[in-house]
């Protein structure tokens, strides 16, 4: 039993922290094609516009893909499919269940993600996108008001399709103790049968990936996906979340977020602020 449950905490902790490989790239093509943090260009396209050609580009990202790309989506389905057929069971008895202390620094990270759970993910990420304005704002900085706005976009297309993979695939959650393969597809059977993806975990990877893809550095990255990872190490903990239900969520946050950016990249933008007057008060007007 100790060789089986070493090879599990094993495997769960490769394909957590794997989410975490991609990150170690330096610069991937967007930040080749930034610009400077000074420059103050002109905005080419209306803000509108310019966004819908971000989600666009986005969206059809997997039509376009390169070979190694595809190599590697099709390497992280497989992975994920293993889980599901094989391992979600057997993750979710040694890990939430059992308690065994084999996984004692998954349950250390996992406290770090009941901040996340306590607080929600829309609030989160709202306080992250104000954070990121306001100092955008007072330092006039593109890049931060670029981030802002990349965060924004990657937030609600992420919610939208894990909205739509919840619904399509009716998946029961482990609290439900209906086992890891109990779907009931299109039907609206309540949020006990909502567990795939992961809401929690596609969302704070996207807002994880757009800023770590953002500012490429190791100090960045680090605790950010450290931070993704914990929160999905709760949602299983907490038998919210079966294994493959975090890995199909965080993987989906990290396809949104990087592709946003890249997206981004390729089509130089400008940010500006100013204030706004009129016959009912001040405000303030941002585009982007």
């Amino acid at each position: 039993m100790n060789s089986r449950r070493s090879g599990c905490w094993h495997v769960c902790t490769m394909i957590l922290f794997g989410l975490l490989s991609p990150a170690a790239e330096s610069g991937l093509h967007a930040q080749e094609s930034l610009r400077d943090r000074d420059a103050l260009p002109a905005v080419e396209a209306p803000p509108g516009l310019a966004a819908g050609r971000e989600l666009h580009q986005a969206l059809t990202s997997p039509f376009r893909m390169s070979k190694k790309e595809s190599v590697r989506m099709l390497g992280f389905v497989a992975v994920t499919a293993g889980v599901y057929f094989l391992l979600d069971d057997l993750i979710d008895e040694e890990y939430a269940r059992e308690g065994d202390n084999i996984f004692y620094p998954a349950h250390e990270l996992a406290e770090i993600g009941k901040a996340y759970d306590q607080v929600s993910p829309v609030a989160f990420t709202a306080g992250v996108t104000a954070s990121l304005l306001a100092g955008g704002l007072v330092l006039q900085d593109q890049k931060l008001l670029q981030t802002t706005k990349l965060v924004v976009e990657a937030s609600v297309l992420t919610q939208a399709l894990t909205y739509l993979g919840k619904h399509a695939l009716g998946r029961a959650r482990p609290d439900t103790d209906q086992g890891p393969h109990h779907l009931t597809p299109f039907k609206n059977r309540g949020n006990a049968f909502q567990s795939m993806p992961s809401g929690h975990a596609s969302s704070v990877f996207a807002t994880m990936t757009v800023i770590s893809k953002q500012y490429d550095r190791w100090w960045v990255r680090i605790p950010a996906y450290t931070f993704a990872t914990a929160v999905a190490f709760q949602r299983m903990e907490d038998r919210r979340h079966w294994a493959s239900d975090v890995l199909a969520g965080g993987g989906l946050g990290y396809w949104v977020g990087s592709t946003l950016v890249r997206a981004h990249a390729r089509q130089p933008q400008g940010a500006s602020w100013r204030p706004a007057f009129g016959t009912r008060g001040l405000g303030l007007a941002v585009a982007f």
